[in-house]
C-alpha cells in the first residue's frame, strides 16, 4: 500500500515544492503533520482543492478516530475544516440551526477511492450537520456526534476565501472576553486576559478589508514566526459564545487557520493591539 501511495503521489502533475511538502509533512504549531497521500491524490485529481490549499489539511487529528487527518466535510462542493474555533457549552444548543443531514465517513486512509464530491462526505462518522444560527452556511457549519460515548461538537469553517468572509463571522458583535497566548503557552491552558474591545473591533475592521496572502507571498523572516518574540495567539469570545482564534505576527500580519492565509493589517491599529499583547 505504501508503494502504491507513493506511486500515485508522484504521478500527479503538481509543482515540485508541493510534492516535497506533501511527502515530508508541514510543520504546523510545534509538530510535523502528514496527510494520507491517497486521499490527497483524489482531491487533486478532481480539482476540488487548489495546490496551495492542500497544506492546510496536513494536521493532526482532534479527538478523531476515523482517519489521521483534520476533521472535515464537503458541503455544496466546498471543503470545511475544523480548526481552533469553539462554541461555549452553554450556548451550543441554542446555536443549532437547520439540520442539513448526517456526515458520511467516506474519507478513510485505506480507501481505494475517495469521492470527495459527495455532499456531506467526511472523515467524521455519523455526525449530524447543522447550520449555525445567525451564520451563513456557506462559511460556517456545526457538527455534533458521539465518540467513545461522549458528545463531540465541532465547528467547521469553509477553507476557501471570499471577500465577505470575515464579515460573515460576525466579529463586530459584543466581545465577552479575550485572551492571548505566546508560542510557549500555545498548547497549554495558560493565557493572559486582554481588555481592549475597541482596539480589537478596529483590528477586525481592518482584517475584513485585507486581501489573503499565501506563505510564498511573504518574506522568509515573516513566516519563521514560531517563537515567543514574533507570535501571539489571540482568542476572542463573542456574545454568541463562539470563540475565534487568530495568530498575530509581529511584522503586522494576521494568520487565520481555516483559510491557511495571511492578512496584512500592519499600521497603528495592529501596533496598538500588539502592544496590549506584550504587557
Amino acid at each position: 500500500m505504501k508503494q502504491q501511495l507513493e506511486t500515485a503521489l508522484k504521478g500527479i502533475p503538481v509543482p515540485d515544492t508541493v510534492h516535497a511538502r506533501m511527502e515530508q509533512g508541514l510543520r504546523r504549531k510545534k509538530r510535523k503533520h502528514r496527510l494520507p497521500q491517497l486521499i490527497l491524490a483524489a482531491s487533486l485529481l478532481i480539482g476540488l482543492l487548489p495546490y496551495d490549499r492542500i497544506e492546510s489539511w496536513i494536521q493532526p487529528p482532534i479527538d478523531q478516530s476515523t482517519a489521521s487527518m483534520t476533521p472535515g466535510l464537503v458541503y455544496q462542493k466546498a471543503i470545511y475544516l475544523q480548526s481552533d474555533t469553539t462554541i461555549a457549552e452553554e450556548t451550543e444548543f441554542q446555536l443549532r440551526g437547520q439540520k442539513l443531514g448526517v456526515s458520511k465517513n467516506t474519507w478513510t486512509e485505506g480507501a481505494e477511492a475517495v469521492n470527495v464530491k459527495q455532499s456531506l462526505g467526511s472523515n467524521l462518522e455519523n455526525y449530524t450537520i447543522y447550520v449555525v444560527k445567525g451564520y451563513d452556511p456557506a462559511i460556517r457549519l456545526l457538527a455534533v456526534g458521539q465518540e467513545d460515548g461522549a458528545e463531540i461538537v465541532r465547528v467547521l469553517d469553509r477553507s476557501t476565501f471570499r471577500p465577505d468572509y470575515f464579515q460573515q463571522l460576525h466579529l463586530q458583535q459584543t466581545i465577552l472576553r479575550a485572551n492571548y497566548q505566546t508560542f510557549s503557552t500555545w498548547e497549554s491552558t495558560n493565557s493572559e486576559p486582554i481588555s481592549a474591545e475597541s482596539r480589537l473591533r478596529q483590528l477586525f475592521a481592518e482584517l475584513s478589508k485585507a486581501v489573503p496572502l499565501r506563505e510564498s507571498d511573504l518574506a522568509a523572516d515573516v513566516v519563521e514566526y514560531q517563537n515567543d518574540t514574533d507570535l501571539r495567539i489571540l482568542n476572542v469570545t463573542m456574545a454568541d459564545g463562539v470563540t475565534n482564534q487568530f495568530r498575530l505576527i509581529r511584522e503586522g500580519y494576521v494568520y487565520y487557520e481555516p483559510l491557511d492565509r495571511y492578512f496584512a493589517v500592519n499600521g497603528p491599529v495592529f501596533d496598538d493591539v500588539w502592544e496590549q499583547l506584550n504587557q
